[in-house]
């Protein structure tokens, strides 16, 4: 899941053109835009996911809720949610102010340019909570606003709605749980008005409050608090899942991804199915590592790098911009292509730019990957705070 975060931010973007432009050339035009489209894609199933599984974990082997329970929950997600939130930001505040900072100390710059420099960011507050806006011009289905905002260090919108989640709890667990060991009227009906809200892109245009993130954390607590098994629930109608998924997958693929109406209203159906699919799949492999050898490895080796998860989520935007760069020049120097759209590059020599976006994905993963170990093998304690465990 986080390396699929890095996937969906290792899309092109040179001389103005991007990866939307790839719907344009229609399907089966060429081996980068069936490849590249199709992964973008595959990745939408991921912060969904991460939504779902936290909702799920938050009241797992609840055995009673009360102010004190709550309390305590809290201030544990102070620890694993608030700090990093708080420490990332501001590392990268610093890591993108640093030129700013550097002409200042050493160049006599008026310090007026550092103050200048947050309110083009939106201010000092926007920073930490709603500086970027992704998608000014898009509606939702009702024809209302839709874009979204993110904190200055962009993958981190996830953490910031998770924190603002985390509040809604007590809401969450009255509505879900369940009364007398029978799902409860009121958790039926709660979870269908998130599904609406959600499968028709309703937007509430407030940082931090999305139809998305309250669906899939309301989900997940929803399972959990009926002590139904998340890794069970699904892998009983796997087969159907798998097939509802690749139609789904097929149907946008055809039309273009979200760049065009039924793209947009086929979207978060396909996302659900997709979620549930990739919660089998993961199941699929956990369940055959009791009886194979090649997959108790495979099991062995992923959860022996559990613990960089959050770092590769939260380093690899830092390592993103000078990582591209390199390969664009890389590229430019196999192709001929110095100054010329990515697309004339891509109709030409496709698998050098399928090279060059696979490369992105695996270099940016192990330097974070390489980071995540170096710290914690000569910085334990720092490591552990970053990473919020």
């Amino acid at each position: 899941m986080a390396i699929c975060v890095v996937m969906g931010h290792c899309f092109f973007r040179i001389n103005g053109w991007h990866h939307d432009q790839l719907a344009e050339q229609g399907m089966g035009s060429n081996v980068v835009s069936e490849l590249i489209l199709s992964s973008r894609i595959f990745v939408l199933f991921v912060v969904a996911l991460f939504f779902l599984v936290s909702g799920y974990l938050f009241f797992i082997h609840l055995e009673q809720w009360d102010s004190k329970e709550w309390k305590r929950k809290m201030m544990r997600r102070i620890g694993t949610l608030l700090i990093p939130y708080l420490l990332w930001n501001t590392i990268y505040i610093i890591y993108r102010i640093g030129p700013v900072l550097w002409g200042c100390l050493f160049h006599g710059n008026s310090w007026e340019e550092v103050n200048a420099w947050a309110n083009a960011n939106g201010g000092w507050w926007s920073l930490y909570w709603n500086a970027r806006v992704l998608g000014m011009g898009q509606v939702d289905l009702w024809g209302n606003p839709a874009h979204t905002t993110t904190p200055i260090l962009l993958p981190f919108y996830f953490i910031r709605e998770l924190i603002v989640l985390t509040l809604f709890t007590p809401l969450f667990h009255f509505l879900l749980r369940s009364r007398n060991d029978k799902i409860s009227p009121y958790a039926i009906v709660t979870l269908v008005v998130l599904a609406f809200l959600y499968l028709t892109q309703t937007s509430f245009v407030i940082p931090g409050f999305t139809a998305e993130s309250f669906f899939y954390f309301g989900w997940g607590a929803f399972l959990s608090l009926n002590r139904l098994e998340l890794s069970e629930v699904f892998y009983a109608r796997r087969w159907p899942i798998a097939i509802v998924t690749l139609c789904l997958f097929l149907v946008m693929l055809y039309n273009g991804y979200l760049y065009s109406q039924v793209g947009r209203i086929v979207y978060p159906f396909f996302t659900v199915v997709e979620v549930m699919a990739i919660i089998n799949m993961a199941s699929w492999i956990v369940k055959r590592s009791h009886s194979s050898e090649r997959f108790a490895a495979l099991k062995e080796g992923v959860t022996s790098w559990q613990g960089a998860t959050f770092m590769i989520f939260a380093l690899h935007f830092f390592f993103r911009q000078e990582v591209f760069n390199v390969l664009n020049r890389i590229g430019g120097a196999l192709t001929g292509f110095y100054d010329v759209k990515m697309m004339e590059m891509a109709n030409q020599f496709p698998y050098i730019v399928l090279l060059n976006f696979l490369s992105r994905i695996i270099i940016i993963s192990l330097l974070c990957m390489i980071v995540y170990r170096l710290l914690d093998r000569f910085l334990p304690r720092c490591c552990r705070i970053l990473c919020g465990r």
